[in-house]
């Protein structure tokens, strides 16, 4: 049976599902990004509440993946991915509907409850059909087109908020979901068989839980990773306010702008396979550790005023984004490799780890910006990311093992 599941992971269709279905989070997450200050002007919203939209979003992910994950150990993927798309597409269009910030926040809670079923599923999914070089490749590829949705969706919100209105935003989540829901139902097949499933047993779960999170194999590889992921919520909680508010793109020019962040994370995506090829997994967070340095270097710079101006903003975001390209894969396959016989809720711990450090670095935006007037989005930003990317490099510097 682990051959039959291997040779279903390296077809060419599987791969292509996998990277269309995991798309959805990031378009979930991304989309309306051009629309936040148009949205924060209609409904009289301040920055600070509107990055709420995007913490409660990454709240709400975070504690149900969990959840998600002994639900596919114990009946199948597929199941618990197109239960997921279900509620995503009723969330999609609430928010469509909303005329109120709280209208707004319920329906991007009931998106983030759909979602929090996809990502750690479909990792699971990957461990069960693939060998380890696919897994890493997969995820790999799960990053960088998760960074390229990241851009292409604020591409397509600009253009929609521009001509249709900040709605239109949430409708077209609604169509293109229902549209993956349609292709899972009919094609996606299932990897997680009867023969291998784990009842539901919470009490088992959450012990094996603490135990992964105790863990060096799963949390300690991971750890960088996790530090990324709150520069990713800060990243996605801020943007729209710098780019937009503080240099005066529009929603179509904004969208375009987050070009570098697709070139950075190929490029790093490509980077950490060639080092991983020839050298080993160490020296992949060896050099990633040195690369982490100057993109903390740089991001000091720019909160002390020495760098600023656009340009500068979208190179050292660019290279960010090169380092999460070039370390995340890695950690993230191997913390699920430690973990193999229930796969399924350690990938959905994981997802659980990695956004609700989202939620955190989101949430530090908006209370630094409450708190602190004075200072500009792009300088708050720029001092969260620091702190976060030391974090991260002061990890990886200390990794004996992976």
């Amino acid at each position: 049976m682990k051959q039959e599941h291997t040779m279903a992971g390296d077809t060419f269709f599987f791969a292509f599902m996998v990277l269309f279905i995991g798309s959805i989070v990031r378009i979930g997450a991304s989309i309306y990004l051009p629309a936040m200050p148009l949205i924060a002007e209609e409904m009289h919203i301040s920055t600070a509440k509107m990055s709420n939209t995007l913490t409660i979003y990454f709240v709400v992910f975070a504690a149900f993946t969990l959840v998600a994950g002994i639900l596919s150990d114990a009946y199948g993927r597929k199941h618990v991915l197109m239960s997921g798309m279900f509620f995503f597409i009723v969330g999609s269009m609430v928010c469509a509907l909303s005329d109120s910030y709280e209208m707004l926040m319920f329906g991007r809670v009931i998106q983030a409850f759909g979602a929090s079923m996809v990502p750690g599923t479909l990792m699971a999914m990957i461990r069960d059909a693939c060998s380890d070089m696919k897994v890493v490749s997969l995820m790999g590829w799960l990053t960088v087109l998760g960074g390229l949705f990241l851009v292409a969706a604020p591409m397509i919100g600009g253009v929609l908020t521009q001509f249709f209105g900040w709605s239109s935003n949430f409708w077209f989540l609604s169509l293109f979901t229902f549209f993956v829901f349609l292709l899972t139902f009919l094609r996606m097949k299932e990897t997680h068989h009867e023969d291998v499933r784990n009842p539901v047993n919470l009490r088992q779960t959450l012990t094996i839980s603490l135990t992964m999170l105790r863990s060096s194999s799963f949390i300690l590889v991971l750890l960088p990773v996790i530090a990324f992921y709150a520069i990713q919520g800060a990243f996605l909680a801020s943007v729209p306010f710098i780019l937009m508010g503080e240099y005066g793109l529009d929603p179509v020019l904004f969208g375009i702008s987050n070009i570098n962040i697709v070139i950075g994370l190929f490029g790093g995506r490509y980077l950490g396979m060639y080092i991983l090829k020839k050298y080993n997994s160490a020296a992949v967070y060896r050099y990633g550790a040195y690369l982490a340095i100057l993109v903390v270097i740089l991001f000091v710079l720019i909160a002390v005023g020495i760098i600023s101006g656009l340009w500068s903003f979208l190179i050292i975001s660019g290279i960010f984004a090169t380092l999460f390209g070039m370390m995340a894969p890695l950690g993230m396959k191997t913390s699920l490799s430690a973990f193999r016989e229930v796969s399924g809720v350690a990938a959905a711990l994981q997802s659980t780890t990695l956004f609700s450090a989202s939620a955190i670095g989101s949430a530090l935006i908006g209370i630094l910006i409450h708190q602190f007037p004075a200072l500009s989005v792009e300088v708050v930003f720029a001092i969260v990311s620091a702190l976060l990317c030391s974090i991260a490099a002061g990890a990886a510097l200390k990794m004996k093992y992976v």
